[in-house]
């Protein structure tokens, strides 16, 4: 059955693609309720982190179904990159565990997720070229400060599929993983990042995004004006407290 499976493991929400028989691509009601559970993990408190990944060990997604792009019932671009394109806008971070093939809308997930674990048997693949179709969902814009120009260009201009090797080697992939630990490796980082000031997370995460997209001056700006309000904060009592007192803080601020 092609659908968004969801669990829950301390704070961290899974969302996992399952579409087995299909590589994990996106068909039918999935993209929608993709979003959906995305929007649900953002807006909970009890959850700190969102980790994504596929079914199975072979795909993480292989983007969307050809059969319905050919007939117009999906599309490359446009209104369906909401779900893939979410993780950007989430105040949580998300962090893509990748277990194998993530082609063309799954790659834009990735992107959009603030972190990536790949598994050593994952490729990362823009097809758009080979296609036709222009590569969308920021890959132009984002993909070349992700892993490098050269890396960025070479991928979508050829549609040659970039190894999970190559891809840690550009920077795109922070952690590389034996096949299958792809998971496991990602809730162990997310379990180290929800164990942190959820305000102060949220904030680095919207601080990198400014940068990229308004320029590393307005970052600045916005470092100082949230840097003096999160010192005020309760939190930022407890972390400190915490520290002379030798133990774990328990922050209680929302992001």
């Amino acid at each position: 059955m092609a659908e968004i499976r969801v669990a829950t493991h301390n704070a961290i929400r899974i969302l996992t693609i399952s579409n087995e028989p299909k590589r994990n691509a996106f068909e039918g009601a999935m993209s929608a309720d993709l979003l959906a559970e995305f929007e649900r993990a953002d807006a909970d408190p009890a959850i700190r982190a969102v980790v994504v990944t596929g079914a199975g060990d072979l795909a993480f997604s292989s983007g969307h179904d050809l059969n319905h792009l050919a007939t117009g019932a999906e599309a490359e671009g446009g209104a369906d990159e909401g779900p893939v394109l979410k993780p950007l806008t989430m105040k949580k971070p998300v962090i893509a565990a990748v277990n194998g093939h993530c082609y063309a809308a799954a790659l834009m997930l990735a992107m959009s997720c603030d972190l990536r674990v790949a598994s050593e048997n994952a490729t990362f693949g823009s097809p758009g070229a080979r296609l036709g179709m222009l590569p969308e969902g920021g890959q132009l814009g984002r993909l070349p400060l992700l892993m490098g120009r050269a890396a960025a260009i070479e991928m979508m201009m050829t549609g040659a599929p970039l190894t999970a090797l190559d891809a840690f080697r550009t920077g795109f992939v922070s952690r590389l993983v034996p096949a299958g630990g792809a998971l496991d490796a990602a809730l162990g980082l997310a379990e180290l990042i929800a164990a942190n000031a959820p305000a102060v997370v949220s904030a680095v995460k919207r601080g990198v995004l400014l940068a990229e997209t308004a320029g590393v001056s307005q970052a600045e700006q916005y470092e100082q004006v949230t840097a003096r309000a999160l010192e005020k904060a309760s939190d930022a009592v407890e972390g400190v407290k915490a520290f002379f007192e030798k133990r774990r803080p328990v922050f209680t601020n929302v992001a």
